[in-house]
């Protein structure tokens, strides 16, 4: 395999070596399944010592790149990036930057009334089925004391799943993720299970309909009530004990 690599800098080191590689993958210089050289060939390529390429090499596995095989038919091999990968990322991106509810919902109103448009579309009596299965499993949590998480997410993913876009199926599973966590630190309440179950009700049934339209405000209804029953559960919280 004849790669171009360059000697890499003192400083950076393990930086300069992840770019050069990556930069690779991405031209396709070096294809899917494919192993780089061995480590002593690498090494002497780039002018580093093993443990500086074996850095980089934690790296670029970390960001779903390579995969790493021990043994007499080991070595590293390039990975095609794995979409949880991905959505965990974005998700650790948005806890850490984390936004205001107001930016939550701004940037679920670009995108998820227009999701549920292409749903009506598409959408299928089985789709439908499931829809329903989720809203039903939702709604027999006792008091609402424990928002069940897992489900809201799934049906926020079947549907821009439905719509058919890999990308916005990663961005919408991340901010649902991200939204999540929020939820359990406001503790929400049976109310706040009512208002979801229900918007998620009014969806489907335009979505039954075939009515995009309907659907798509629906769903534009559902961001804002949900931001406005966080913030209800949010100043609950907040109240002293009477």
């Amino acid at each position: 395999m004849d790669l171009k690599f360059e000697n890499v800098k003192i400083s950076r080191i393990s930086h300069n070596i992840v770019e050069q590689i990556r930069n690779a993958i991405m031209s396709g210089e070096i294809g899917v399944g494919e192993r780089l050289p061995s480590e002593n060939d690498l090494a002497k390529h780039f002018g580093v010592s093993k443990s500086s390429l074996r850095e980089a090499y934690r790296v670029l596995e970390a960001y779903g790149m390579l995969d790493i095989r021990q043994g007499m038919s080991g070595g590293a091999f390039v990975k095609q990036v794995d979409s949880e990968i991905v959505r965990e990322g974005l998700a650790n991106y948005l806890f850490f930057r984390n936004p205001s509810l107001e930016e939550y919902t701004q940037a679920r109103t670009f995108i998820e009334p227009q999701i549920v448009r292409i749903c009506a579309e598409k959408i299928t009596e089985e789709d439908l089925r499931e829809l329903e299965e989720n809203v039903a499993e939702m709604e027999k949590e006792p008091d609402g004391e424990i928002f069940n998480s897992d489900l809201d997410i799934a049906f926020h993913k079947r549907l821009v799943d439905i719509a058919g876009n890999a990308i916005l199926s990663v961005v919408v599973e991340s901010i649902q993720t991200a939204l999540i966590r929020l939820k359990r630190i406001m503790q929400t309440d049976q109310d706040f299970l009512d208002m979801v179950c229900g918007g998620h009700r009014e969806i489907i049934d335009a979505l039954r309909d075939r009515d995009g339209e309907r659907a798509s405000q629906c769903m534009l209804n559902h961001i804002n009530d949900v931001e406005k029953g966080m913030q209800a559960c949010k100043v609950k919280k907040a109240a002293p004990n009477t």
